[in-house]
């Protein structure tokens, strides 16, 4: 294979899509431990990721978002508010004199329309429950080997079906990156003693196609606007709560845990009528010291994680895969290997800056909006209005938060 890319995960799917777009002459190779997500026609994913305008546009390049729009809520308006105080801002697409501000959508059906979407493209194999055992790097070439024996029938591997040699291997694996592991790159970690819940609540009001969100002190909470099962009613939550809180949360019972959640929400939508099935993961942020090693670069989550506050983690991601892309077409036009260390290096400068901004700046937020003082209260408020009165301000930030 000319490139091999480990996880088939949103970001990881996206590469594999516009590299085997933009560069049809290249092999691409897709791994994934797991089997991967099926769209439900009844219910919605509690996991969803809130869509940019830059995207949605990587997206329809490759040819997938005319599968995803369908499920895709657009949301007109952002509005922001401090439980401990009276300072709120609100951001409106009419603000940048355009039809929306980006789109909410389920992980699963921007996933299977990635994957629709690469089974099209000839240049392109998907290989599923390929779990890496070992590696090497031998004459310029990474050498994969598996644990099942599922790959014996792909064609390209050895024939005993164990190993795949690839020119240039992307990790797109997550946080706890494999690829990452086995080039030894270290990580900066910031724990934030945070839980994230996540579950889909029926409300009694329509969510007027707007992204919603209060800033507790034990943590922020979004509601995220759903569309495409016949009703406006729906919406995707986001609660990160302190630990101890969120473990209490998860113990409620369905009635309880929307009681509750229509609480902190101050019942904004009015009754929260039923919830689905919740989840929870563990938040920190964590950053790759490097994006890259000999024949091998991240992407992703496995190079960069965030706060959820912002919702920018899958477009971060998005932004990773059309650098790379760039970047791998440069140094084949040059007549160089997709994995030269000045195309890889060139991909790092352009998104690791970018990146660790960020990082910086979802941390400075959670530590802001969860200071209790009455400075920091105060400092907080006064900044949500002052925000909110100047419309030269709000369209900056709608441009900047548009463009990743």
């Amino acid at each position: 294979m000319d490139i091999t890319i480990v996880g088939g995960g949103m970001v990881g799917m996206a590469q594999a899509a516009l590299l085997a777009v933009r560069h049809p002459q290249l092999q691409v190779a897709l791994l994934e431990a797991g089997e991967l997500p099926e769209v439900s026609a009844a219910t919605y994913d509690p996991r969803v990721v809130a869509l940019t305008q830059a995207s949605q546009e990587l997206l329809d390049e490759v040819g997938a978002w005319p599968s995803i729009a369908g499920r895709a809520c657009p949301y007109t308006e952002m509005r922001v508010w401090d439980a401990e105080g009276t300072g709120s801002v609100r951001f409106n697409s009419r603000d940048v004199q355009l039809p929306n501000l980006g789109h909410i959508v389920e992980n699963s059906v921007v996933i299977s329309a990635l994957r629709e979407r690469i089974e099209a493209l000839p240049n392109v194999e998907v290989i599923t429950g390929f779990r890496l055992e070992s590696w090497w790097r031998d004459c310029g070439l990474w050498h994969l080997q598996a644990r099942s024996d599922r790959v014996n029938v792909i064609e390209g591997l050895e024939e005993n079906g164990a190993i795949l040699r690839t020119r240039l291997l992307v990790g797109a694996d997550g946080v706890r990156s494999k690829v990452r592991e086995l080039l030894r790159i270290r990580t900066r970690d910031t724990l934030y003693q945070q839980t994230a819940l996540v579950c889909v609540a029926r409300c009694e009001a329509s969510h007027q196609h707007t992204a919603w969100q209060r800033f507790l002190k034990s943590g922020p909470l979004a509601f995220l606007p759903l569309a495409g099962l016949g009703d406006d009613n729906h919406c995707a939550v986001v609660w990160s709560a302190d630990e101890a809180l969120a473990r209490e949360l998860m113990m409620l019972d369905d009635s309880a845990f929307a009681l509750n959640l229509e609480k902190a929400f101050e019942s904004r939508l009015g009754c929260v009528e039923s919830v689905s099935e919740r989840f929870s993961f563990p938040l920190r942020a964590r950053h790759a010291e490097s994006y890259y090693g000999p024949g091998a670069v991240l992407i992703g989550d496995a190079a960069h994680n965030i706060h959820p506050l912002a919702g920018q983690g899958a477009n971060l991601g998005l932004q990773d895969v059309r650098a790379l892309s760039e970047e791998i077409g440069r140094a084949l036009n040059r007549g160089l290997e997709p994995a030269d260390p000045s195309a890889l290096s060139r991909y790092q400068r352009r998104r690791r800056g970018d990146n660790a901004a960020t990082l910086k700046a979802m941390s400075t937020f959670k530590s802001l909006f969860g200071a209790g003082d009455l400075h920091w209260r105060w400092l907080r408020n006064t900044g949500l209005s002052m925000v909110d009165a100047s419309p030269l301000l709000k369209k900056r930030i709608i441009l900047r938060a548009m463009a990743v």
